[in-house]
């Protein structure tokens, strides 16, 4: 759903399957913005999210979770913004969007 709301945008994006196809994706391209979901197959959101920290320190993560007991986990490994699904309004396009704007 997020992938044809960004496109709306004119935002295009990969998708991954699994935390692992995550990885191998972010070290093929070049990405602004990585929205990472906190439960994925084989390696969680935040797992990712700390590999790919170490590979670059300065790339925006956001974090999308079902489970509001999971932000402090997330916001601890360097997510910018955390989403609580389910996603409503336009908030959350907007402050993707944003990120995409100022680069």
């Amino acid at each position: 759903m997020l992938q044809i709301q960004l496109g709306r945008l004119g935002i295009s994006c990969d998708l991954a399957t699994n935390g692992e196809e995550a990885l191998h994706l972010y070290r093929s391209n070049n990405y602004d913005v990585v929205i990472l979901d906190q439960y994925m197959p084989i390696l969680n959101g935040d797992e990712v999210a700390r590999t790919i920290l170490e590979l670059n320190p300065n790339q925006i993560l956001i974090a999308i979770t079902s489970d509001d007991s999971e932000v402090p986990t997330l916001e601890r490994t360097g997510f910018r913004e955390i989403f609580i699904k389910p996603l409503r309004g336009r908030e959350y396009l907007d402050t993707i969007k944003s990120y995409l704007e100022h680069d």
